[in-house]
């Protein structure tokens, strides 16, 4: 598990809007993750998305209550 792997998967989400779009779709943040190649907690998720400034969670592509990763 990796906490640049979480940080990389926050980056992707802002930099990809098919990726982020795709993400919307599964119930589970967990298991999309899997499926696209990422690794790490969800604890080191949420240290990823505490990373974040205003601006960057403002520019991300999923962030709306359809994509529950940002809350979740």
């Amino acid at each position: 598990m990796s906490l640049d792997s979480a940080r990389k998967f926050c980056q992707k989400v802002q930099a990809d809007e098919a990726f982020a779009k795709k993400l919307a779709t599964y119930p589970e943040v967990e298991d999309f993750c899997k499926a696209e190649g990422f690794d790490f907690t969800k604890e080191e998720l949420a240290t990823a998305k505490k990373e974040l400034t205003k601006e960057q969670i403002d520019n991300l592509h999923c962030h709306t209550e359809a994509c529950n990763w940002l809350g979740g």
